[in-house]
């Protein structure tokens, strides 16, 4: 049972994708950020997601990609608004 608890509290420790994307985003990691978004996309579709994706992927001038996901941001949320990213 202690086991159990030891592990649970490991996995609740463990940072999720989107944190690990907006880490490498202040970083101008933009490749690990895309990479985490793509992640964190693929099991939950938040718009914000898309939309940090979209500016990654623009830092990175995949402009194809960057609308690509700034229409699915919008897609989602029609009033969408870039919030700030807090550090």
């Amino acid at each position: 049972m202690l086991l159990l608890f030891l592990l649970a509290g490991f996995v609740l420790a463990e940072e999720n994708p989107y944190d690990q994307a907006i880490k490498a985003y202040h970083k101008k990691d933009f490749k690990n950020a895309v990479l985490y978004l793509e992640e964190y996309i693929a099991q939950k579709p938040d718009p914000y997601a898309y939309y940090l994706l979209g500016y990654a992927n623009y830092k990175l001038k995949n402009h194809a990609e960057s609308v690509k996901y700034f229409e699915e941001a919008y897609i989602l949320d029609p009033n969408i608004s870039p919030l700030p990213l807090k550090k």
